[in-house]
């Protein structure tokens, strides 16, 4: 009996040795294999998951330096430093992840209309909500605003485990406030300044299932092979195809095309489609040319860059030294 029981103690010890060594071995390549919760990261598993971001090497990060157009390498790098230097909580303890609902001119249960942006600990990018809060009391914005510094979001349907995924933080932005019950939702980068009322914009996207605005280059220029395999388009085809931007859009998720959208956008950054030089804006074009987008505008004159060109019909100002510049702690 004594024999029986020693070999069980000795049976379970050597379980419990080569399940922790099969942990360590897979934590290593997979960054989420050692968090407890996947739906409820702490701050130190944030750390976890930037260390893994930083030094690990992965392969698709190679994809982010080709172009389809001769297979030739980008000359801008920073595409590959973002990925390896995202931070989803800041270097000092206290800088946890925030998640704000605010409501302007509006009741909690009015869902009707919802702004959001998410911002890394990254540079001045939380700044840029600071001012998004004043812009949009200034312009008596109507509707909710909803926000996230750090962290990432739809943690409640696992979505943590694509966080290794640039930009993937948008479409899953929108499942969130989906699933919160939100019809008319617009993002806006935090480097948006809104200058005058959205309710043009909102109607828009009520009437439409989308609003966005096109681009000023060709897909094939920021794209690879492997992302246009995912959407069954050729090199010559992505020649032909115009881009879209995707630091203002906007989807009714009440509509049929707005739900299209968010899907298959949420698809292409679990599946790889997010893997090219403009991750999210890339898959959004490739999805716009694929369901034969018509109603994406114009960005000239609504959405100038450059603040001599801001006139009476602007609604947007790109403020790019938002993206641009350090904040005040020197954070890269």
């Amino acid at each position: 009996m004594k024999k029986l029981q020693k070999i069980s103690i000795f049976f379970i010890f050597t379980v419990c040795i080569l399940g922790f060594l099969s942990s360590c071995k897979n934590s290593k390549k997979d960054p989420y294999a050692s968090i407890r919760d996947i739906k409820n990261p702490t701050f130190r598993d944030y750390l976890k998951i930037q260390k893994h971001l930083k030094k690990d090497k992965r392969e698709y990060l190679k994809f982010f330096s080709i172009s389809s157009k001769k297979g030739a390498e980008l000359l801008d790098k920073n595409y590959l430093k973002k990925a390896k230097e995202f931070r989803f909580v800041g270097k000092k303890r206290q800088m946890k992840p925030i998640f704000e609902k605010l409501y302007f001119n509006s009741s909690k249960e009015d869902k009707e209309r919802c702004i959001i942006c998410y911002t890394s600990y990254n540079k001045n990018y939380s700044q840029g909500i600071e001012r998004l809060k004043k812009a949009l009391a200034l312009i008596g914005y109507k509707g909710h605003f909803i926000y996230r510094i750090g962290g990432w979001p739809n943690l409640e349907q696992g979505s943590l485990k694509y966080s290794h995924v640039l930009f993937a933080f948008k479409p899953f932005f929108f499942r969130e406030v989906k699933n919160m019950g939100y019809e008319n939702v617009l993002w806006l980068d935090s480097a948006i300044l809104p200058l005058q009322s959205l309710d043009t914009i909102f109607e828009k996207i009520e009437k439409n299932g989308y609003f966005g605005y096109r681009a000023s280059f060709i897909l094939s220029e920021y794209t690879n092979e492997f992302v246009l395999n995912l959407f069954d388009v050729t090199p010559k085809q992505a020649n032909f195809i115009e881009t879209k931007e995707a630091g203002i859009l906007g989807l009714n998720l009440e509509s049929f095309i707005g739900n299209t959208i968010l899907d298959r956008w949420q698809r292409a950054a679990e599946n790889g489609g997010f893997y090219s030089a403009r991750h999210d804006q890339n898959a959004l074009s490739l999805i716009a040319y694929k369901l034969d987008l018509k109603k994406f505008e114009d960005s000239n004159i609504s959405r100038p860059s450059e603040a001599e060109y801001i006139t009476k019909d602007s609604v947007f100002f790109l403020d790019r030294s938002i993206s641009y510049l350090q904040n005040k702690t020197g954070e890269e």
